[in-house]
């Protein structure tokens, strides 16, 4: 399951290994803790600890607080480089007198938290932890290519491209609002804003800032705005099936994942705010997990789901899947600073990244799967080829999989394939081969299931689980042109998600199966 993790030095060993630019200290929930909720001990209790010079080279050379590009800050308060964080109560999206916490000469950050007031009593804390999130996130996503010359958010680009001028203006406790967040991206230069508000679905309310996979995910918008069609546009994300919600849920996931997770553990976004238990459903349909009893939910659920979370939520799921297996083909680092590492986490990030730098504006998921595949090419030689198209195609996003349309969600047809040639040189599907259940789907007791050969020829029609296991033999031989049926009994199957495969003269087709009881 998602442990809890008892927040001591430990949690500072990456931290302490690398040049520090500043030594500025923030008494925080940091990395990978998802919320208040997610430590040992929980609350009331005040498990935050105190993280001294945080920043990151090259991210942040010259520390979080810099904005000149020499030693030394130029501020005191929680501004700098990468990030504006304030409290905007009054929603005027401007900070006033004592909305920016000030750690004095010496940098330090340490404001006292007691969850059993409201957000009104604990601000500065608040601010001080979106400050230091705000600035983690950028300096992990600027190892996996999320740099200056990529659009990033920095005030000052010290030369290396890009440009500068647009930190993240991080408003706590925004007053236009409660129950949410959101962020907005303008292009490149101009400066982006993310607004967090009071959820008021527990007693007493809790600060959304503090629910770390709603600060990531918000920040992601701002890392897939500005990536997908390049950085000087921020408009190739408003059509219907784009991945948006999905990436930012997933970068959530990702970046609080912690050592002993599994892929079955049940992941749910925004739990602390929702006064829900740390491994509650969240906001979504059900949690994330690869357990397909727990979600079965495949491309073809997309054109059903509301737009874009729900939609997006489907593309969460199948990254996800990607996600665990490099993890277990080649383990995990909790280090996310180490973007040129070979575990499975690592490897996905930056596929993932730079995949939405390789897609086209305006994608749908049979894009964005494409880009990833091509982003393995560019950054590993297609190394993991095989291993990606297997985890696309256990989720419905295979190889005969069409999105037809990206500005609707309404016309993509699933496919659970993986392709039987080379990725330079796939093979072609003959097109009237078709696999039409007859029967409705979910199924109960036996299915009568038709297809149509266009030409005569070895046929071999078998039923797999999601991992890919034979559970049964329906047609082989040899068949002639024409009209063919198979009668399918389920009855001693266990309900699930299953996966009919037809190959017949080179194509192939398949369609997925819903067993129910």
């Amino acid at each position: 399951m998602h442990r809890f993790l008892p927040l001591t030095a430990l949690a500072l060993v990456s931290a302490a290994a690398r040049a520090q630019p500043d030594a500025a200290a923030y008494r925080v929930y940091p990395l990978p803790v998802e919320s208040p909720i997610h430590t040992t001990p929980p609350p009331p209790a005040d498990a935050r600890v105190l993280v001294v010079g945080p920043a990151r080279a090259p991210a942040s050379p010259f520390g979080w607080h810099d904005t000149d590009g020499t030693p030394g800050p130029e501020f005191t308060t929680t501004q700098g480089n990468n990030a504006l964080a304030y409290l905007d109560r009054t929603a005027d999206n401007t900070p006033h007198p004592g909305d920016f916490p000030d750690g004095g000469p010496s940098l330090l950050f340490d404001f006292p938290l007691d969850l059993t007031q409201p957000p009104t009593a604990y601000g500065n804390a608040v601010v001080a932890d979106l400050f230091f999130w705000t600035n983690v996130v950028h300096d992990v996503l600027y190892g996996y290519g999320f740099d200056e010359a990529a659009g990033n958010f920095q005030e000052n680009t010290y030369g290396r491209g890009g440009l500068g001028g647009d930190p993240v203006r991080a408003e706590a406790q925004d007053g236009s609002g409660t129950n949410g967040g959101n962020f907005f991206t303008p292009p490149d230069g101009a400066r982006p804003r993310m607004q967090m508000f009071v959820w008021t679905l527990a007693s007493p309310p809790r600060d959304g800032a503090l629910d770390h996979g709603i600060v990531v995910h918000e920040l992601t918008h701002g890392l897939s705005q500005r990536l997908t069609g390049g950085p000087g546009t921020t408009s190739c994300l408003n059509n219907a099936e784009q991945p948006g919600e999905g990436w930012s849920d997933w970068y959530a996931l990702m970046l609080t994942m912690e050592p002993g997770d599994i892929g079955p553990d049940p992941r749910g976004i925004a739990t602390y705010v929702l006064g829900q238990p740390p491994d509650g459903p969240g906001l979504r349909p059900v949690p994330y997990t690869t357990d397909f009893l727990v979600n079965d939910y495949t491309y073809g659920d997309t054109r059903t789901l509301p737009v874009p979370h729900g939609t997006g939520f489907v593309w969460g799921t199948i990254l996800w899947e990607v996600a665990w297996d490099l993890i277990a083909t080649h383990g995990f680092d909790p280090d996310l600073y180490d973007a040129d590492g070979g575990a499975g986490n690592q490897l996905i990030l930056n596929l993932v990244t730079e995949g939405m730098k390789l897609q086209p504006c305006s994608p749908g998921f049979v894009d964005a799967r494409d880009a990833i595949l091509a982003a393995d090419q560019a950054l590993y030689g297609g190394a993991h080829t095989t291993l990606l198209w297997t985890a696309f195609a256990r989720r419905g996003l295979g190889f005969s999989a069409s999105q037809g349309s990206p500005n609707t969600n309404a016309d993509n047809q699933e496919a659970f394939d993986v392709p039987t040639t080379t990725a330079a040189e796939p093979a072609v599907p003959d097109a009237p081969l078709v696999l039409d259940p007859v029967a409705p789907n979910p199924v109960r007791g036996t299915a009568r299931l038709t297809f149509v050969l266009s030409a005569p020829g070895p046929v071999r029609l078998a039923l797999y689980d999601v991992r890919g296991r034979e559970v049964a033999v329906l047609m082989e031989p040899p068949r002639p042109a024409g009209r063919h049926t198979a009668r399918l009994d389920v009855r001693g199957l266990a309900a699930g998600v299953y996966v009919l495969r037809l190959e017949a003269n080179g194509a192939v087709r398949t369609q997925r199966l819903v067993v129910a009881r």
